[in-house]
């Protein structure tokens, strides 16, 4: 849900997902003299149908981590309020909701000093976060690496396994974010011997979700799963972990390994079709593999389409993957079957593509969209091709592109990282991990549990968005890495979205939490190690650095000046996200 209001001057925007909502302000330039922030409450209001009571609605005042120099706490970095501690920035989260809820915020512009604030112009919006109950709502986001300091206000600063039994499953459950449980429901979906469940799977070892397939055979559910089973190498054992999974579950008679060559391929779908009497009825995909580390440790999406002929296309591949075929029969039938458009029709659509594909259409089409973009919003665990990485280079004055890597090896050589992320425009923030109790447990589950592939992955998902924030985004979301070797080589899907703004807005407030967490943690870490880039990083976002290397708040409206040089990323940015932005 979006909503916007104005008032004196001051404009706010509110893009609601289902667990995360991003907030824009702007304001009028001849009001920014003498500001010093926003000061930020939220009002639970319970829901549409079931509101609570004046009484009832709890109100509280949006935490910042950051102070006034000068703050007789300001070494104590415990979470202040924002009414004490304005936000000194024109976008923010609030990564606490939770989905089907009405809130309510309210945005006040801060002058004066920093030790006797007074109040400016304010406004107030109301908005319901997306309901998962939706068909139109279906996408889930774990909480991932960046969750950390959350994680540790609720459970301590403790290993989620070293937790009594309760509190480790109300742990596994917190970090799981519903993504698992969205999982399990799909499943539940097939009630008896009605349905059928098809599901090819690259890392099938989680027992619970190998277990509700076993529950749905148990019901009369039929099911079949394709998984990898390739050996690539001495050092890739995931073929033999699945068949350890699956064999503990008493699956093997209804699982197919997907074993012809090249054994160098992957078979690195995550999808499951369900049918209702052989009707195509949905199908569940992204980018999480059936393990701990996939739902518990590194980011992943999970996403259900409601959608007939985009579930009968997925229904289509899965009959080809089961029938374990040699790559050049299945680049030509998947070529006939789904290819890739030359250019996406306008409309809103779905289009779905299979990997692996005779040739780099697939590539060029993503290269063309990432060109297309007034914003952009990528997500990449791998090295993206060279199409993509030449189309993030010299964006055009008024483009903005957010890149959430995993490493920096995702934009390429050391020449191409530099010329990327050398770009104004370019905003990049990349998976910094910090040390604790919980990044030993999820490191030790990617290095451990996780096939090879994913050792020290925390970003994961593969997600290239198109102006999310407009009335036309698209999305592209799925298993595939957008590389050569995904495209070419592995078994993929991919999935293309168009004009879905519920889903959007799920996929712009989950992006930009864990976007700005990595960001927030890279200035951190970067203060002893790099300082220059410390120093270069904060300017940036109009932090103010005091003379012992401590991040805090600017006493003076000097904080916001680079918000408005004309033309400049900061202003285009302090546009899109409050929604004033005019766009030819």
């Amino acid at each position: 849900m979006r909503a916007s209001a104005v008032q004196d001057g001051l404009t706010m925007r509110i893009i609601a997902g289902t667990h995360s909502v991003l907030l824009g302000f702007d304001l009028e330039e001849t009001r920014r003299t003498g500001c010093l922030g926003f000061s930020l409450q939220r009002t639970d209001l319970g829901t549409q149908t079931d509101p609570l009571p004046a009484q009832q609605q709890r109100s509280r005042w949006i935490p910042n981590r950051l102070r006034f120099p000068k703050d007789p706490v300001s070494g104590d970095y415990k979470l202040d309020t924002s009414y004490h501690s304005p936000i000194q920035k024109f976008r923010w989260g609030d990564w606490t909701v939770h989905p089907g809820q009405c809130y309510r915020y309210q945005v006040t512009a801060r002058y004066g000093t920093w030790d006797h604030l007074t109040d400016g112009p304010s406004v107030q919006l109301e908005v319901n976060t997306e309901d998962t109950k939706s068909p139109l709502n279906s996408v889930f986001f774990n909480r991932a690496a960046a969750a950390s300091e959350a994680y540790n206000q609720k459970f301590g600063e403790a290993d989620p396994d070293s937790l009594p039994e309760d509190k480790r499953q109300e742990a596994y459950a917190w970090l799981s974010n519903g993504l698992e449980e969205a999982i399990l429901a799909f499943l539940g979906q097939a009630h008896d011997s009605s349905y059928t469940l098809h599901a090819v799977i690259y890392e099938f070892q989680k027992p619970n979700l190998l277990n509700a397939l076993k529950a749905a055979m148990d019901r009369g559910v039929k099911v079949q799963v394709v998984y990898h089973g390739r050996h690539a190498n001495s050092k890739d054992t995931t073929w033999s972990k699945n068949a350890a999974a699956l064999q503990a579950a008493g699956l093997k008679a209804v699982c197919i390994p997907r074993q012809a060559s090249p054994q160098s391929a992957i078979c690195h779908d995550k999808f499951v079709v369900l049918l209702k009497n052989d009707v195509p009825q949905a199908v569940w995909t992204g980018s999480t593999n059936w393990t701990d580390g996939a739902i518990y440790g590194q980011l992943n999406v999970g996403h259900a389409v409601y959608d007939a002929e985009t579930t009968s296309r997925y229904e289509q591949y899965f009959k080809l993957l089961s029938t374990d075929p040699q790559a050049s029969p299945l680049k030509h039938d998947l070529a006939k079957m789904a290819p890739p458009p030359a250019s996406l029709p306008t409309g809103p659509g779905i289009w779905p593509i299979f990997s692996p594909q005779p040739n780099a259409n697939m590539l060029d089409l993503y290269a063309s969209l990432c060109k297309q973009a007034h914003h952009l919003m990528v997500c990449a665990p791998f090295e993206l091709a060279q199409q993509i990485q030449h189309a993030l280079e010299n964006p055009p004055a008024d483009v903005l592109h957010f890149l959430l890597l995993d490493k920096q090896s995702s934009l390429g050589t050391t020449n191409e990282v530099k010329l990327i992320s050398g770009e104004a425009q370019n905003e990049v923030s990349i998976a910094t991990t910090l040390s604790s109790p919980l990044h030993d447990f999820q490191n030790h589950l990617l290095e451990g549990k996780e096939s090879f592939h994913h050792a020290g992955v925390h970003i994961h998902a593969k997600i290239i968005a198109v102006n999310l924030l407009s009335d036309d985004p698209i999305i592209v979301t799925g298993s595939a890495n957008y590389s050569n070797g995904s495209t070419l080589h592995n078994d993929e899907n991919s999935l293309i979205l168009r004009g879905n703004s519920a889903a959007a807005d799920i996929y712009a407030t989950e992006f930009m939490r864990m976007f700005e967490h990595y960001y927030f943690r890279a200035l951190s870490a970067h203060k002893d190690t790099h300082p220059a880039a410390h120093q270069k990083s904060t300017s940036q976002v109009g932090t103010h650095i005091s003379s012992d290397g401590k991040m805090g708040l600017n006493e003076t409206d000097q904080w916001s000046l680079k918000d408005y040089a004309s033309g400049s990323p900061r202003a285009i940015s302090r546009q899109l996200f409050a929604g004033t932005l005019q766009k030819d």
